[in-house]
């Protein structure tokens, strides 16, 4: 791992994370046509201003494929699979503190490298995440796609335990559980180069005269020199190559098992400690339209 950047999708206001997930640098001088900060209630926001920065980060990423199609059925409109359409990354992010105000933060991703027209990122096609404020936040503003659970770390002899579970309000079902083996013993495997990440922010309609709006936003496009994607963390002397075994379930409203996997091909983890050097600003609208 030495010398080689990680990418961190590191996604919503605690650690998306691709980092995808799961952080962004905002343009400098684009300022906002309005306001950029939106708070609801208006007495009580439940995220601060962006942009939000991230201190000491856990990540695990493990390189997965899916069964034939499994990919395709998950994209949101208007973004097509590239490269290999079967393959994703599992993105698990442990954000202990978001803009030094208390937020400990775990998610799940599942992140998928895209096309949009002549742009190649990768979105993600769900998140688990344990935080209404990045919950909020990343909704809100991107269209990240995420859903609420009960998600913990574990330690164990050889590496880490994560399990995502349903919320209360759902009797606390099964979700996922990755375990992770800290391993030197790994045949090197080629990541697919993940870019920006790529979402479509969907508001359903308020009435019944009234169409929903979709946007293609893109977090991440304005920052130059990312190559491997928008936030990437250098290698650090934590950081450790690994295996995993990942066990998706089906929910009521979670189906997950079409995903499979049905082979982990890589896995890797990170720990960032200290304060990220950049923050999680605003993306960027590429296209607009109704349904």
């Amino acid at each position: 791992m030495k010398g080689h950047k990680l990418l961190i999708a590191v996604a919503c206001a605690g650690a998306l994370v691709l980092f995808s997930l799961a952080g962004f640098a905002q343009e400098k001088n684009v300022k906002p046509k309005g306001s950029d900060f939106i708070p609801s209630p208006v007495f009580s926001p439940p995220y601060p201003p962006l942009p939000h920065h991230f201190s000491d980060v856990y990540t695990i990423q493990i390189l997965c494929k899916a069964p034939n199609g499994a990919i395709k059925r998950a994209l949101p409109p208007r973004l097509e699979a590239v490269g290999d359409a079967d393959t994703f990354v599992l993105l698990l992010g442990w954000t202990q503190d978001v803009e030094e105000q208390g937020y400990n933060v775990h998610e799940i991703a599942i992140n998928a490298p895209v096309k949009w027209k002549d742009k190649v990122g990768n979105t993600t096609l769900i998140e688990y995440i344990d935080s209404d404020m990045g919950l909020i936040a990343g909704r809100e503003i991107y269209g990240w796609p995420k859903k609420m659970a009960e998600i913990t770390w574990s330690r164990t002899k050889t590496g880490w335990t994560v399990v995502a579970n349903k919320m209360k309000d759902q009797g606390s079902i099964p979700l996922m559980k990755i375990d992770y083996t800290v391993s030197d013993a790994v045949p090197g495997v080629k990541w697919p180069d993940m870019g920006p990440v790529l979402l479509v922010r969907r508001f359903p309609p308020a009435s019944a005269s009234t169409p929903s709006l979709n946007q293609m936003v893109c977090v991440g496009c304005g920052t130059p020199g990312t190559s491997g994607g928008p936030l990437e963390a250098p290698a650090g002397p934590r950081d450790a190559k690994g295996t995993a075994t990942i066990q998706f379930f089906d929910g009521p409203h979670d189906p997950l098992t079409f995903l499979g996997p049905i082979e982990v091909l890589d896995a890797k983890m990170t720990v960032l400690e200290g304060r990220m050097p950049f923050g999680l600003g605003l993306g960027e609208v590429l296209e607009q339209w109704e349904e």
